[in-house]
């Protein structure tokens, strides 16, 4: 078996989503069976997969830039440079399925183009994230509240629209991570046969057998995600103030990498909320790293306003922890047990729940039992034997 994938979508790699943490996961499976997989990315990407346990035939698509800054015009024109320069890569024969790992502009075109010159191979494009409305923004998606469109929220949702569109030409199959985002697609004019749910998973094996070390610091509380809007940064700061407010002392660590303006703006809102001294900005973590901080912890807070799956809080669970969310609709579908959940923007109820784990042994320890047993349902192995069959078409 022969698969194309595109990897084009990394500016800053000093940070990962869940989606690229999902096809590493998967990539190493695969080529564990003997699939052979020929991937065009930038040189950048290459180190972030190979970090991943991920080696294959890479094919290096030159570009001139080598800022990893977020901001706008340099996202704007490395993302322009990949998409106006793919038709001019080299693209494999031969290969049995093409792969696109998401279906943004600069993995979908060349993902089409490789796929015309392979015209029998089976196309497979992911969708793990449905664009928000821009005028609701991520924040606001299972709100009411409503905002002034950003320049990047507008081109995310019209992009995503004309990706929908060419996925549905080219006949591809389209994965998403839970029912919700199926329906999402469909009412954007998928066929509801061609769109399938799969899931995020987690190795439970490799979390059972890292040990937090005699020097990893331990907290009351921790997060783990990208420093986003969908994942409530604001809600996280104050609730921390108040279960500050209740339980002096208690720290809070914050395991994510992002831009150098969002890091700033978090270490400006925790400042001023008074908790310097109670939140550790911990930066980009993974591998035994990030489990080990994780398994020293007692509390996982998860206060994101968006979500497709919530791949952190499997790992979370896998860890040991108890975790407390937002209750948003895919999270009901996903996690019926394993997660305390709370009405969302209900800063004051999340953090009694948080305390309430804290100061209550017995409710902690139960909370953990139920964690663990939904994340095993979130096998890596089976997940890509199955995903393998929507590449194979079986």
């Amino acid at each position: 078996m022969r698969i194309f994938v595109p990897a084009m979508g990394r500016v800053n790699t000093k940070n990962r989503d869940g989606s690229e943490v999902r096809f590493a996961e998967i990539a190493r499976r695969w080529l564990a069976q003997g699939v052979e997989l020929k991937m065009l990315l930038p040189r950048r990407e290459i180190g972030v997969l190979e970090s991943q346990g991920v080696t294959a035939a890479w094919q290096v698509h030159w570009e001139p830039f080598t800022s990893e800054s977020d901001r706008l015009w340099n996202v704007l024109a490395v993302y322009l440079w990949r998409i106006l320069t793919c038709p001019f890569a080299r693209y494999p024969k031969g290969v049995d399925a093409v792969y696109a790992p998401s279906d943004f502009l600069f993995d979908l075109l060349p993902a089409l183009l490789c796929r015309w010159r392979n015209p029998a191979a089976r196309l497979v494009v992911c969708v793990f994230l449905i664009a928000p409305n821009p005028f609701k923004g991520y924040e606001n998606v299972f709100g009411g509240k409503w905002k002034l469109p950003s320049i990047r929220g507008v081109l995310y949702y019209l992009a995503q629209w004309m990706s929908v569109w060419l996925a549905k030409r080219f006949g591809a199959a389209m994965l998403v991570l839970n029912s919700l985002d199926k329906d999402s697609l469909v009412a954007m004019g998928a066929e509801a046969g061609r769109v399938h749910v799969v899931t995020m998973g987690v190795d439970m094996a490799f979390f059972d057998g890292v040990k937090a070390a005699a020097d990893t610091p331990v907290y009351d509380g921790i997060f783990l995600g990208r420093l986003h809007p969908q994942k409530g940064l604001y809600d996280l700061v104050r609730i921390w103030r108040r279960v500050c407010d209740v339980r002096p002392g208690s720290r809070l660590g914050v395991i994510g990498g992002g831009s150098d303006w969002w890091f700033g703006k978090l270490k400006q809102e925790v400042a001023a909320a008074g908790l310097t001294g109670s939140v550790d900005l911990l930066g980009f973590r993974q591998g035994e790293d990030k489990v080990r901080l994780l398994k020293a912890a007692d509390c996982f807070l998860m206060p994101s306003h968006y979500e497709s799956f919530g791949q952190v809080a499997v790992e979370a669970m896998a860890s040991g922890l108890p975790v407390v969310a937002y209750d948003l609709p895919i999270y009901r579908e996903i996690f019926p047990t394993g997660m305390v959940k709370t009405e969302l923007e209900d800063e004051a109820t999340f953090a009694a729940e948080v305390l309430a784990l804290l100061d209550d042994p017995a409710r902690r320890e139960r909370a953990v039992a139920e964690a663990r047993e939904r994340a095993a349902t979130f096998d890596w192995a089976a997940i890509a034997e199955r995903e393998m069959g929507f590449v194979t078409g079986r």
